[in-house]
């Protein structure tokens, strides 16, 4: 598994400066108010249950309540990810 920069969010570039080329393209995943700014998950693999992966991930997104609840209560909600390694270089 990896994770990386996939580039930048034109959102952050003031119109006048998007490469005509390209202002279509940056204009089809434009939302209000975030423009195009998103995370998304790739999954590339052989022989992928794509069903049974969206069902489990769903199972991870927080309710309607929940999201209401707001940080200070997802600060007590457990975290079933193991520790992320500390870069001891930084």
């Amino acid at each position: 598994m990896q994770h990386g920069c996939a580039g930048r969010w034109w959102a952050s570039v003031p119109e006048a400066e998007w490469p005509e080329e390209f202002v279509a393209d940056i204009k089809t995943n434009w939302q209000t108010p975030f423009g195009d700014c998103r995370q998304e998950l790739v999954f590339i693999g052989q022989n992928i249950d794509a069903e049974k992966a969206r069902k489990e991930l769903d199972q991870c997104l927080l309710s309607d309540a929940e999201l209401s609840a707001g940080a200070e209560v997802w600060k007590t909600y457990r975290d079933n990810f193991p520790k992320w390694l500390v870069d001891e270089h930084a």
